[in-house]
């Protein structure tokens, strides 16, 4: 018959021996998480690092591509308004100027307008510093106005086939009533007719000038204000054309 003995102390080591055991298990666990996760970590700070690189290189890019573009997009500015300058400076050293650029204006306005390019080289061949004129002299009529009441006035020149009348508005008194005679500080209307025809009227504020051909004379006019009511006409011909 054999006889165990029992050792308490034995007990007691074993229980701490798979403790510690248990210990150093939940231990190389965590450490195992810690390690995993700080290169799990590690990993993806690295692919961060690397996208946000490779993000700055493009951001670099576009940026130094948009400085080209804007540097180009400047230089081609400066050359087309140094361009502009130039063919500025051309044009203008190409216009004529005083009064030969109004009559180039004139010209254009009236082809502009319908004139016939032919008849005005006829008129420009044709002008010439006038010739055989008549001495100057003078005329007068009364320029109607809505409160005259008397009769038609007019002036007839070149033997009867220029006549010569006009209107006006009515001059205003002190009490604001109207006057028989025109008022000369507004605008009146000539009319200048031809056997018959009305060939212009002319509008605006005495003195008017205007030039009219009948026949072979030209009959250069300037109509003015006169004495109360009237309008005086100083007129001349010169051989047309």
């Amino acid at each position: 018959m054999r006889l165990s003995s029992y050792n308490p102390q034995d007990r007691y080591r074993r229980r701490n021996s798979e403790r510690m055991a248990g210990f150093m298990v939940v231990i190389g666990v965590l450490l195992l998480a810690f390690g995993l996760g700080f290169w799990l970590g590690g990993q993806n700070a690295g692919q961060q690092e690397r996208s946000l690189k490779a993000r700055n290189e493009t951001l670099l890019s576009e940026r130094e591509t948009l400085q080209d573009s804007i540097t180009q997009a400047r230089a081609e500015a400066q050359t087309a308004q140094v361009r502009y300058k130039q063919l500025q400076e051309t044009y203008e050293d190409m216009l004529p100027e005083g009064p030969l650029r109004d009559l180039v204006a004139l010209l254009k306005q009236q082809l502009d307008d319908g004139r016939s390019a032919e008849r005005l080289e006829f008129l420009i061949r044709s002008a010439r510093p006038p010739r055989n004129c008549s001495e100057p002299e003078t005329k007068r009529f009364v320029v109607m106005s809505p409160a005259y009441d008397g009769p038609e006035s007019q002036i007839s020149l070149a033997e009867g086939a220029l006549i010569v009348k006009g209107k006006g508005r009515s001059a205003v008194n002190a009490s604001g009533q109207p006057e028989a005679w025109y008022d000369p500080s507004k605008k009146v209307e000539i009319d200048f007719i031809v056997d018959g025809v009305l060939m212009k009227s002319k509008s605006g504020v005495m003195p008017l000038r205007h030039s009219v051909v009948v026949g072979n004379r030209e009959y250069r006019l300037n109509v003015a204000e006169g004495a109360r009511s009237f309008a005086k006409v100083t007129y001349d011909s010169c051989d047309y054309p």
